[in-house]
């Protein structure tokens, strides 16, 4: 069965600016080109009649969420990643999985530089400048409030990049044992599935923007401590 979620959700999800006003949606924060792809999503999934001066009321209350996704993806421009202000980042210059958690980092606080959902070949990447070696440590810290400990952002200590990884339970990891072990007797051993899921990239997105409030009170906190630490490895703390 198709998955179906809330207009608000498939928002949140990719990383739209929005406003809820009763049952419409209002933008007025959102910049010109996100506005413009908004408009293209919408008009591939047949309700551009629904939009009008920003705001987008939309004539039932779920989407398609493979539909929303399919019709971002087609209506992508250029790809390339860049720094920039929470309310200048343009979406269709990122890759959909992760559009909404490169704008919800820049959010909190912890602005990206280079991305990638892995296409559903590898686990997801992001980068951050170099300088905040310190931001990796704060989005696993972020990852693992919101998700009990499945959430995970793996990194290389003193480098700014990582990758976003599930935690598995122990019948995951002894399922997946078996499976090799099943594939190793049989002569397949060579052969690998190389499919990634990349749905929950999207629970990772909504669930940043639903505590914005918190993740940024969290992020200043670790800044803070982080910036107490560096100095005294620099020895400017006596």
């Amino acid at each position: 069965m198709t998955k179906q979620i809330t207009w608000g959700q498939a928002l949140k999800r990719t990383g739209f600016l929005f406003e809820k006003q009763g049952e419409s949606f209002f933008l007025p924060y959102e910049n010109k080109q996100n506005l413009q792809l908004l408009e293209r999503i919408l008009h591939r999934l047949g309700v551009a009649n629904a939009w009008e001066q920003m705001r987008f009321t939309p004539p039932s209350l779920l989407v398609e969420e493979a539909a929303w996704m399919e019709a971002f993806y087609e209506n992508r421009g250029c790809r390339e990643d860049f720094p920039g202000e929470v309310d200048a980042i343009l979406l269709h210059s990122l890759d959909p999985y992760i559009a909404g958690i490169v704008r919800w980092c820049t959010a909190i606080g912890i602005p990206t530089a280079m991305s990638c959902d892995g296409h559903g070949r590898r686990h997801a990447y992001l980068s951050f400048e170099r300088g905040n070696e310190q931001y990796p440590i704060i989005l696993d810290a972020c990852l693992s409030l919101l998700s009990g400990g499945k959430w995970q952002f793996q990194f290389q200590y003193e480098g700014a990049s990582g990758r976003f990884m599930l935690r598995r339970s122990d019948r995951e990891m002894r399922e997946s044992l078996q499976a090799r072990r099943e594939m190793r007797e049989s002569g397949r051993e060579h052969e690998k599935n190389r499919a990634v899921d990349q749905s929950w990239l999207l629970d990772v997105a909504e669930a940043m923007y639903d505590h914005l409030d918190v993740l940024s009170d969290l992020v200043r906190s670790m800044k803070a401590i982080s910036a107490i630490h560096f100095a005294g490895k620099r020895g400017d703390i006596q």
